[in-house]
């Protein structure tokens, strides 16, 4: 039997389209690892059926504030994640919106930095994209600046590398402010110099005791009134 021109070709063809999809699988960039702790959270998050008129978004910095205590007599839930980035906060909005917020306050960035592959345009265009999600599910969103780290007591990620494009994420989530956009500048209250005051950490990253204390004051007047009542119909 003698074979067309064509299917003698396909051969040739069919290695050409595996070449093809193996290169174009290997230049795909690989989903995010999330940690063990990140998949825990996210699935307890999916089971609770309450509501909240507040809800605090971010890292382990939000993580480890007890909220409902800074701001007692308010509908509140924690939504922080220790390690958590702006796109680990994308891949688990749904769980976020579950609560019916009325008002949402965001603090991420310095994970999205710390493996030194991710540029500020980057982050920000994700950012950028998270307060649009919410805007469109009809929530006012509060915008918190990224804190830095203190350089000489944080021994995690190299403080000094991730505090210059920090400030560069900061001064562009500044421009996000608007009628439905809030941005509160934590830095002249916990990093006046650039890095995170010695006084208000232990570790250099993660905030003490006063330190929540000073970053509850810089929010305090974005918090609906104590014990306000959410519409049962939202």
């Amino acid at each position: 039997m003698v074979l067309s021109r064509s299917a003698r070709a396909l051969p040739a063809l069919l290695l050409l389209a595996a070449v093809a999809t193996g290169v174009a699988a290997a230049d795909a960039p690989a989903a995010p690892q999330r940690s063990s702790y990140w998949r825990e959270r996210t699935s307890l998050f999916a089971t609770l059926q309450r509501h909240a008129e507040v809800v605090m978004v971010g890292d382990s910095l939000t993580d480890g504030a007890e909220w409902a205590e800074l701001f007692p007599g308010r509908s509140i839930a924690n939504r922080g994640i220790d390690g958590d980035t702006v796109d680990g906060v994308l891949a688990r909005l749904d769980t976020i919106l579950a609560l019916r917020p009325r008002l949402a306050f965001i603090m991420l960035g310095i994970n999205d930095f710390a493996d030194g592959k991710r540029e500020v345009d980057a982050v920000f265009a994700d950012y950028r994209n998270l307060v649009a999600r919410l805007q469109q599910a009809g929530v006012q969103v509060v915008v918190q600046s990224t804190l830095p780290c203190n350089e000489a007591k944080g021994q995690w990620k190299s403080c000094a590398a991730l505090n210059g494009r920090i400030a560069a994420l900061d001064a562009r989530l500044a421009t996000l402010a608007s009628a439905r956009v809030r941005f509160v500048d934590l830095r002249p209250l916990l990093a006046p110099q650039g890095q995170l005051m010695t006084e208000y950490t232990i570790d250099g990253i993660h905030l003490n005791g006063e330190g929540y204390r000073r970053w509850q004051r810089a929010i305090a007047p974005f918090m609906p009134a104590q014990g306000r009542r959410r519409d049962p119909q939202r």
